[in-house]
């Protein structure tokens, strides 16, 4: 397959020649699926059929495939009455956040139905530029998973307002604008920059015009909403409230309904998809880490949810995961078990529990594939960027200086289950705060500056004592730390910048635990399985030091963010979303 026909999923004259002769009947298939049900995404209906498939290509459906008058095929697969469905389509990802290179991330999720991908690699492009993003594009080519990977669009995400590892200018984005495996820009999380009409923003919108134009609104509502849309932004996976999701669906913008690990929204989001409106929803996980991959699953694990708990009608949820999808990015041989299409297929025993039989792509059993075998050398072949990235020298207990005294504090409370945060103002009383739970937090900047730790406060954690520490931050992945006392804080930054960056847990000076992240800070070459057994030992030790959240490390990910309200921690300060603008420590 060409680079253009796996983008487009265009078929050459030869191919299509081909499937019209199986089509017809008059030529054998290379496979026919046989005593399988398909479910009709369009009518809502389930019905006996067989699928033809020749080459990647779905050529007919029917049982008229079976007849004695029609050419044998050359192989057949009993589905022993399980029931076919499209391969599901994550509309909206960042692979980083699995914190697994996209191979070993196609063999955790491709065997669980994920078919298709929609990236976004902003997370390495923030830290290593043009080499990051490149890299995931090489990767693309490599897979049997459909990965498009989309122009990542604010590196970083608020300029001026935090320290990143590389830039990534529109001059650089145009680069790849014609790879075949790009569908669009990514997440324009600059809403501020699009609504005021900021030209740099408006050149990025402007050259990607006649692409998908990805959007990032949290709780953007009225005229602002107006003026993000009109731009040409054309859906948004940030949606935070029933009342602001049904605005956007009112307006025009496709809704992409989030189950992440710590974005939770389907809840929420779900009652607002009807028979009527299910074709401008869609499915997506963000981000989303390997334990929960393993121990639920993937977007498997969200048309479950939606069927058992939210009781949507199976053919809705299923319409969700796969034809709505397609339908909005153009991928217009992706998303139905219809003639014409790719044969990507799930073969299911159970369609409410999502019981998984058999899984085809590009009418190949994935079972045949043999990922395992060959992860390493496509991650060779691939050329990943391996260095340090961590450019900063260990730190000391002098170097967070807090220095409190008696009076008002801003506080970054954390929301569960949420990356939105509130803005609290608390008093300290020269001993202790007038509330529990609020700890010390700082975000340093990690690529060669040296600037001085940017000090906050936060709340919601349920750390006790200790500290916890990553260089995971969204999206310019400085370092992180939280911690109830700054010896243990100390202690876990220069373990991550000894090691080259990941995930620490420290208590009583020493490191209780570590994941290490070598490619970027963000991602391992161990495997998924290894990878669970890893965060198994890290939540073991930061629940010994009282964190109450299930996902710390996530969570505290996004308190770096300032383009999600209300109140975030960059490199050079506290940043107030709301009025885009930075505050002190102190309160006035």
């Amino acid at each position: 397959m060409s680079l253009a026909q796996k983008r487009t999923q265009t078929l050459s004259r030869e191919e299509l020649k081909n499937v019209l002769a199986v089509a017809r009947g008059e030529q054998a298939a290379d496979l026919i699926i046989k005593n399988v049900k398909i479910l009709d995404l369009i009518n809502g209906s389930t019905f006996e059929s067989a699928i033809a498939i020749v080459g990647k290509t779905i050529a007919g459906i029917g049982l008229e495939y079976l007849d004695n008058d029609v050419p044998k095929a050359k192989r057949y697969l009993d589905a022993e009455g399980a029931v076919a469905v499209p391969g599901f389509i994550d509309g909206h990802l960042h692979i980083e956040s699995s914190m697994m290179n996209p191979f070993e991330f196609e063999r955790m999720t491709l065997p669980i139905g994920t078919t298709t991908a929609i990236c976004d690699p902003h997370e390495i492009t923030n830290v290593m530029g043009d080499k990051g993003y490149s890299w995931f594009l090489r990767s693309s080519e490599l897979m049997h998973q459909n990965l498009f990977v989309q122009t990542s669009s604010c590196v970083p995400a608020l300029p001026g307002f935090e320290s990143n590892g590389g830039e990534f200018k529109l001059e650089e984005m145009l680069k790849y604008k014609q790879h075949p495996n790009v569908l669009g820009l990514a997440e324009m999380m600059n809403f501020p920059g699009v609504i005021n009409a900021n030209d740099a923003v408006l050149d990025k919108i402007e050259a990607y015009s006649d692409y998908n134009l990805d959007g990032h609104s949290p709780l953007v509502r009225g005229k602002a909403l107006n003026a993000y849309i009109a731009a040409g932004i054309q859906n948004c996976h940030e949606t935070v409230t029933k009342e602001e999701g049904f605005e956007k669906l009112q307006k025009g913008m496709a809704l992409i309904i989030r189950e992440g690990s710590v974005a939770k929204n389907i809840k929420t989001l779900a009652p607002l998809v009807s028979e009527f409106n299910s074709t401008q929803c869609l499915l997506c996980t963000d981000d989303r880490n390997p334990y929960e991959i393993l121990e639920e699953g993937h977007i498997n694990y969200l048309i479950k949810k939606m069927i058992n708990e939210m009781k949507m009608e199976p053919h809705i949820a299923y319409r969700l995961s796969s034809y709505s999808a397609a339908k909005h990015f153009g991928l217009k041989r992706l998303g139905l078990i219809a003639p014409g299409k790719q044969a990507d297929i799930v073969l299911l025993n159970d369609v409410r529990s999502v019981d998984i039989k058999d899984v085809l792509i590009a009418g190949k059993r994935v079972a045949d594939l043999k990922l395992d075998d060959s992860i390493n050398e496509k991650l060779t072949k691939s050329l990943p960027p391996l260095e340090n990235t961590i450019k900063r020298k260990p730190l000391k207990e002098s170097d967070f200086a807090y220095n409190l005294k008696a009076g008002k504090y801003n506080v970054i409370e954390i929301v569960k289950d949420e990356i939105i945060t509130n803005h609290l103002v608390v008093n300290y009383d020269g001993n202790k705060f007038d509330q529990d739970d609020i700890l010390f937090m700082a975000n340093i900047e990690r690529y060669g500056s040296e600037l001085k730790p940017a000090l906050g406060l936060v709340k919601g954690t349920g750390l006790k004592r200790g500290a916890i520490a990553a260089s995971v931050a969204h999206d310019s992945h400085n370092l992180m730390v939280i911690g109830a006392s700054l010896e243990d804080m100390v202690t876990a930054v220069n373990a991550l910048i000894a090691s080259g960056g990941g995930l620490c847990v420290a208590l009583d000076k020493k490191v209780t635990g570590i994941l290490e992240l070598p490619l970027a800070g963000l991602l391992s070459l161990k495997t998924g399985g290894e990878l669970f057994h890893d965060i198994k030992k890290l939540k073991t030790a930061y629940k010994e030091c009282g964190v109450i959240l299930d996902e710390p490390f996530i969570q505290m990910a996004f308190l770096a963010l300032p383009v999600i309200p209300k109140l975030k921690l960059t490199d050079r300060g506290l940043f107030d979303v709301t009025t885009f603008s930075y505050i002190s420590l102190e309160a006035k």
